[in-house]
């Protein structure tokens, strides 16, 4: 795919996401596809906008196909229509329990492996990426089920899950050119900028389930669109790109199954909760964690054009002291606020608290999805460590 053709995929998906979404605005002012009546936001912001987002990656995997390029297997469309059927559906209606939820997202997984093949040895770099045996085929399932639900639960503030799957897919262009991954990577960037015009802070829409876990579904399948050689290593790469994204969750899921705490109920302690609730906007939250992401995914990409194990693993160290550095800066922040005297907040946090600046209010710390988290912590509530609520 020439430079060209690849911009013009960009425009296509950014138009079509961006047209798509401006209609949405118009017509989901039906309740159904509003925040319910306890959104901590004072007026209801439509979810469901993900469509929007599979609008612009259906109009750019059409163009791409009209141009004669690669677009990744029928196995994983057919998966992605049907989480994002199931996800929408929840949007709606709401109250789909978890089981058939998660029984959907099984099926659509075993049909990705099944028809492209199972991951084979492990997705680490030489002499660690062993083989799986017997249990390619569960690991496989359970990577896409996994990423799919944790990319879910990291979107909970304006213009994060949208910025993530800018760099993510720009990302994967990079590291497999030539191929439906590379296809399905511009078309998922461009789809995923369109709606960051409506998603940024202050959100006008929200992705719903629709948008994030259909997004995560993608990304969490279009390793095993690699030769099964290189499915391990793609599956690495991939991972790296989101890396802060599945860091933040896998390390919050680990530390709440290591206090006993039920991990499918929701919460408040993810990294980027912890920076919101210490008076970041969502914007500078979001700033925040890709000074952290964007670094690391640019060595994972420099790291995919060689067949270095020892660059490999240099990446994967400088991932993991990066995502340490992430959570000492949110241990950080919290430390300086329990150590300010009661009653005698700073300026810039009484600023954010009373809604005297940036136009924003008291309510505005609500994340975008009421399946995740009901509303993101206000002034007044406990400290984090205290009673969490995912």
């Amino acid at each position: 795919m020439n430079s060209l053709a690849g911009a013009l995929v960009l425009i296509a998906a950014f138009a079509t996401a961006v047209g798509t979404t401006r209609g949405l605005l118009r017509t989901m002012s039906h309740h159904r596809w509003r925040r319910h009546e306890r959104s901590p936001h004072r007026q209801l912001i439509p979810r469901g906008g993900g469509l929007g987002v599979l609008a612009g990656i259906a109009a750019g995997l059409l163009l791409c196909r009209w141009f004669g390029f690669p677009i990744p297997e029928p196995a994983l469309m057919v998966g992605a229509l049907l989480v994002a059927l199931v996800s929408s559906a929840d949007d709606y209606f709401g109250g789909i329990p978890l089981a058939p939820r998660l029984i959907v997202h099984l099926v659509a997984a075993g049909l990705v492996v099944f028809h492209a093949g199972e991951l084979a040895q492990l997705p680490l770099p030489a002499p660690a990426n062993l083989s799986t045996g017997i249990l390619s085929a569960p690991l496989a399932i359970i990577w896409i089920v996994g990423v799919t639900n944790l990319y879910n639960f990291l979107d909970g503030i304006d213009g994060s899950a949208a910025c993530q799957g800018i760099i993510a897919g720009l990302a994967s262009s990079l590291l497999f050119p030539n191929t439906g991954i590379a296809s399905a990577g511009l078309a998922i960037a461009g789809a995923c900028g369109g709606f960051l015009v409506f998603n940024w802070h202050p959100a006008r829409i929200y992705l719903g389930d629709v948008g994030s876990i259909t997004l995560g579904f993608i990304f969490a399948s279009l390793p095993f669109q690699a030769q099964s050689y290189g499915r391990g290593r793609s599956t690495f790469l991939v991972a790296i790109c989101l890396w802060v994204f599945l860091a933040d969750g896998a390390f919050t899921l680990m530390r709440r199954l290591s206090r006993g705490e039920k991990i499918w109920i929701p919460h408040l302690s993810h990294i980027y909760q912890r920076l919101a609730k210490m008076g970041l906007r969502h914007d500078e939250v979001v700033l925040t964690t890709l000074a952290f992401s964007v670094p690391i995914t640019i060595l994972a990409v420099v790291a995919g054009t060689r067949q270095s194990a020892a660059l490999d693993w240099g990446v994967f160290a400088l991932a993991f002291a990066s995502f340490a550095g992430y959570v000492l800066l949110a241990v950080r922040m919290e430390s300086r606020a329990l150590s300010r005297p009661q009653g005698h907040p700073t300026e810039s946090m009484r600023s954010r608290s009373d809604g005297s600046s940036r136009g924003e209010s008291r309510e505005d710390f609500g994340p975008p999805r009421e399946n995740v988290v009901n509303s993101m912590p206000r002034r007044e509530d406990p400290p984090i460590g205290g009673k969490a609520t995912r």
